[in-house]
């Protein structure tokens, strides 16, 4: 692998604290859905931000963010 190579795949490295600053936002309770423009989600109103997530619904958005990225 050449320099230039290594170079940009260091670059496109993603962290976790990365992962977590995008992913901040509000989610749907129930399906951890992004709200986005949306009022409700699962035919209710109920959408909290990223930190209040149950810990294993944010273990596996930052697993499958960092898998994409």
């Amino acid at each position: 692998m050449g320099r230039n190579a290594r170079m940009e795949r260091m670059i496109k490295l993603v962290t976790r604290e990365d992962a977590i600053q995008d992913l901040s936002g509000n989610y749907c309770c129930y399906c951890t859905e992004p709200q986005g423009s949306s009022f409700n989600c699962c035919g209710e109103n109920h959408f909290v931000p990223f930190a209040d997530l149950y810990e294993e619904d944010k273990e596996a958005m930052i697993e499958e963010y960092l898998k994409e990225n």
